[in-house]
């Protein structure tokens, strides 16, 4: 390693961004050099000398290696490497670029964490509301949000989805949201069915105390924000893995700008090809977490450590830490728990996690035997008995609902 490569963690200050990778490769015969030529590759450098690379140039412009820590039993290490954040403008793409660009094409590489200095968390937009203003809005404050996947996903009418979300909110979910598959079919128009949505939660006296995430991945998407705000939606939801972290970026410095109220909801399919592999990728907490809360979701898409998604419960635990961990001003997000979840996962889930999340269910509420308003209800009422200090089994012996969604999933 050279030395003109390396730096003290207390000497890079605000005028760095850094990065944390986890390297593990056999065919790398010095760990040190390998650190030294990513830095090099994501900066100044590349793998040979050129023309115009000179000493001046590495000292301002060149990542420093600030930390190579190998592990005991094996060929690799934990690595931190300081980005001068001179070479990038305080944009979640650019600055994707630059600390998991080419380095991840390599085998054995796994971004694990960035720290972003206050200089460029304060550029970056983060939720329009978070956490505290969707409590606001909804008026809980003790207690998880229920929340409802609006099923069947896909192939029904506005219509359809209009009665199934009236089903949940009466039985008590208070954010509901589209499947990730339902976006603006011809059978199902976005507009439409936001209107036919609203409208019938409007007759249930449901429009201001349920919040209704309508999917709006697609083309154009800040204008489609628009339209679809114009059209009465109260919730706004993306797929921000697949639309690319800047236009989702993009539409959240706009909402921003116009003074914005309306949370948006963040869906994170086809993230696991990121965070999968134990050697390769970014991490869950970073991916789906940090990342997630910077360009602007409000409400983030979570796996639990269960079910066919599953992640671990380390990752859990810490994609949550980072949703609502202090981030300079950065508002905290929703961690919203699916994927599985149904009343017998409740009380595990307030364990785990505590009550700032948002427990949401698609075949746990809808899939009830007594209809998607007991599958709601539920849930609720697991989630009092948890917060009473009672056992939801206890509990099922005074509610039907709860006593038929145990006995069910307990199959």
């Amino acid at each position: 390693m050279k030395i003109e490569n390396m730096t003290l963690p207390e000497a890079v200050g605000d005028d760095y961004l850094i990065g944390t990778y986890y390297l593990n490769s056999e065919a790398e015969p010095d760990l040190y050099d390998w650190v030294s030529l990513i830095a090099a590759d994501q900066s100044a450098g590349t793998w040979t000398h050129v023309e115009g690379e000179t000493p001046e140039v590495i000292a301002k412009y060149g990542a420093k290696t600030i930390g190579v820590y190998p592990m005991a039993s094996e060929n690799g290490c934990l690595a931190r490497i300081a980005f001068p954040t001179v070479n990038f403008p305080a944009y979640m793409p650019m600055i994707i670029s630059t600390v998991a660009g080419n380095v991840l094409g390599q085998n054995g590489v796994k971004l694990v964490d960035i720290e972003f200095p206050a200089a460029v968390l304060r550029q970056l937009p983060g939720p329009s509301v978070g956490m505290p203003g969707i409590r606001d809005w909804l008026g809980v404050y003790d207690r998880p949000i229920v929340g409802a996947i609006l099923k069947p996903c896909i192939g029904v009418a506005p219509e359809v989805s209009a009665e199934g979300a009236a089903k949940a909110a009466a039985g008590g979910a208070e954010v509901i949201k589209d499947d990730e598959l339902l976006s603006d079919p011809e059978y199902s128009p976005m507009l439409q069915r936001v209107k036919a949505v609203m409208a019938r939660l409007k007759d249930l006296g449901k429009d201001t105390s349920v919040l209704y995430a309508v999917n709006i991945t697609g083309p154009n998407l800040i204008d489609r924000a628009k339209r679809a705000i114009d059209a009465g939606a109260n919730a706004i939801m993306v797929n921000y893995q697949a639309l690319g972290w800047g236009i989702v970026e993009d539409l959240g410095r706009e909402l921003q700008r116009i003074g914005n109220t309306i949370p948006v909801f963040g869906h994170k399919a086809g993230m696991g090809a990121y965070y999968k592999s134990k050697t390769n990728g970014i991490s869950t907490s970073l991916a789906c977490g940090k990342l997630a809360r910077l360009i602007g979701m409000d409400m983030a898409l979570v796996y639990p450590d269960s079910g066919r998604f599953g992640i671990s419960t380390n990752e859990l635990v810490e994609t949550h830490y980072a949703l609502n961990a202090k981030l300079g001003d950065i508002k905290p997000s929703f961690t919203t728990v699916a994927g599985g979840v149904h009343p017998g996962t409740i009380a595990y889930l307030i364990k785990t996690l505590g009550d700032d999340t948002i427990l949401m269910a698609g075949g746990g509420i809808y899939g009830h035997p007594q209809g998607a308003t007991a599958g709601a209800r539920a849930i609720v009422q697991a989630i009092e008995a948890v917060k009473a200090g009672v056992d939801p089994a206890e509990a099922a012996k005074d509610h039907q609902e709860l006593k038929a969604a145990l006995e069910y999933w307990a199959k």
